[in-house]
């Protein structure tokens, strides 16, 4: 009898001690494949991995991880000429590295991949009554490796009469700059580093002095963040209590302003071409006295600024600004509001004169 009981506790603490597994993990296959490390090499195909992690649903899984494999592919064939192929091992860089944007006919070759294999994980952990599954995914895609080369030479001699073209208007700058055309100049220099940004820096000019276009885009670059300094200069002539506010607002926009008080129009005109500064900017202000705010005193300031071209001396653009301030004294007021007024007009102006840089007149 005593044995029966000894038997009988020993099913039961069997029984209670049993415990349900946490997570049980399946696969579609009885070990992973080798290409989920090291995408296969063949003399005839090119071969490009995918995955996803954590998917809601098998169906999602696969979507996710095609798309990740293809966007290895897009990167291989549209975006960096020169780059060789590297596996991915989550969805996540996958999608971090194919943020560039891929041209037309490679991203059409890229959707005709054929699915090669595909292998998953799937992943339940008890929930209630069910389970709450999660799926991994790894895909792998192949593509004719002629039919990738061929696009990929296509793309590499289209940059090639790119990047020549730009080292033309890059000359075409530099003449610019020469001559004192320092807008036009800015423009072009701009234009070299739009039509450089996406090529690889390897890609060849045929020139001696520039022979590649990384070495291109950086003296663009240089030059036009030099050019830019130069043009973004002007002389001020305005009154002291409206200066100060002025300027510190254009330089915010990145402009170099000079105070030249007491002077007029003509003189400050003649100073600026003088000194090689492109614009002269004038400033008609007055200030109107208000009424007592309980213990301060008001006043508004009304602002007229041009900006003017140094060379012709015609007026490029303008801004008008009205404020009002207050104050403890009639001068604090009208300088709260020459301030507020000067700050939004000063800005307005160099937004202004921007947009012509910007549009190159």
């Amino acid at each position: 009898m005593r044995g029966r009981s000894l038997g009988l506790a020993a099913l039961l603490l069997a029984a209670c001690g049993a415990e349900k597994p946490s997570a049980v993990r399946t696969a579609s296959a009885p070990k992973q494949p080798s290409w989920i490390m090291r995408a296969p090499s063949s003399g005839e195909m090119l071969y490009f991995t995918g995955a996803k992690e954590g998917a809601s649903s098998l169906d999602e899984g696969r979507q996710s991880a095609l798309e990740a494999a293809r966007s290895q592919a897009a990167q291989y064939i549209g975006v960096e000429i020169s780059a060789e192929h590297s596996d991915v091992m989550s969805t996540e860089e996958a999608e971090n590295r194919a943020k560039d944007v891929v041209q037309s006919r490679a991203a059409a070759m890229v959707r005709s991949a054929e699915q090669a294999d595909e292998y998953y994980e799937k992943l339940s952990r008890p929930m209630g009554s069910g389970t709450y599954d999660r799926f991994d995914v790894w895909i792998l895609i192949k593509l004719p490796r002629a039919e990738v080369d061929k696009e990929r030479g296509r793309q590499a001699d289209e940059a090639k009469a790119a990047i020549k073209s730009s080292l033309l208007r890059y000359r075409e700058a530099l003449a610019q700059e020469k001559a004192g055309n320092l807008l036009a100049a800015l423009v072009r220099y701009r234009d070299v580093l739009a039509q450089t940004k996406g090529a690889g820096r390897t890609v060849a000019t045929g020139d001696a002095e520039i022979p590649n276009a990384g070495l291109l885009q950086k003296r663009a670059q240089d030059a036009a963040a030099a050019a830019q300094a130069k043009v973004r200069r002007a002389i001020v002539v305005a009154p002291d209590w409206v200066a100060g506010s002025l300027t510190q607002a254009l330089s915010a926009k990145g402009f170099t302003a000079r105070v030249q008080s007491g002077t007029d129009e003509s003189a400050a005109l003649a100073s600026a071409k003088a000194q090689g500064m492109p614009w002269v900017i004038v400033v008609t202000a007055t200030a109107t006295p208000g009424g007592r705010v309980f213990a301060q005193v008001a006043a508004t300031a009304s602002l007229d600024v041009r900006a003017l071209d140094a060379a012709s001396g015609a007026v490029v653009a303008s801004a008008q600004k009205q404020a009002r301030g207050v104050g403890r004294t009639p001068e604090a007021a009208q300088q709260a509001a020459a301030s507020e007024a000067g700050l939004g007009a000063g800005s307005d102006l160099a937004a202004a004169l921007v947009a012509k840089e910007n549009a190159g007149l």
